[in-house]
């Protein structure tokens, strides 16, 4: 007899999640959000936490599109912990190849006289040369990390030390920290 009135509680909260999911104000919300908010809850804060310690640890004082970079790829292991792009070989190697990819196109501006390198159109075509370079040496050595990408956009045109050691150890960070929660994250997509 107990458990009757707890089948028929379960199932009135089941009929008014399901009656508030197709509410036609909510139907943007994701199913998985409404059945299961803490998972979500925990693991955005848990990113925010986990940025917020890499720039304080780190007293960030680099561009950016690095630190929005680095951001993206908090929030790629949060959301999707589980899949192959959140993998720290990926996560450090794609950010490894996005440094490399930047060494290339400063090497390049080097080469060029100082009036064509300030230009506008010049810094442009370098930067999209340093995103297609760094989509390049992350698929031939197996690294994609999409995030990665925007770590060869703020580095295009330089290449400051204290920038590559905030994106490396944040690599690294990211990484453990997922090693560390891997078995109590879930993918959110």
């Amino acid at each position: 007899m107990p458990s009757e009135p707890a089948r028929s509680t379960n199932t009135q909260s089941h009929s008014k999640l399901r009656s508030l999911r197709h509410h036609p104000m909510l139907r943007w919300i994701d199913a998985k959000f409404v059945h299961r908010p803490r998972i979500y809850l925990v693991q955005s804060i848990l990113a925010g936490v986990v940025l917020v310690g890499i720039l304080i640890a780190e007293d960030a004082l680099t561009n950016g599109a690095v630190v929005a970079a680095v951001a993206s790829s908090v929030a790629t292991v949060f959301f999707l912990p589980h899949s192959v792009a959140s993998k720290p070989f990926r996560l450090i190697g794609g950010h490894v190849s996005a440094i490399a990819a930047a060494l290339c196109t400063v090497g390049i501006m080097m080469l060029l006289p100082d009036a064509v390198a300030g230009n506008q159109l010049v810094i442009h075509a370098l930067q999209g040369t340093s995103l297609a370079l760094v989509i390049l040496f992350m698929t031939v050595t197996n690294t994609e990390h999409a995030p990665a990408a925007g770590t060869a956009l703020g580095l295009a045109t330089s290449v400051p030390i204290n920038s590559v050691i905030f994106i490396l150890s944040a690599a690294v960070i990211i990484s453990i920290v997922r090693i560390a929660l891997y078995r109590h994250l879930h993918n959110l997509i």
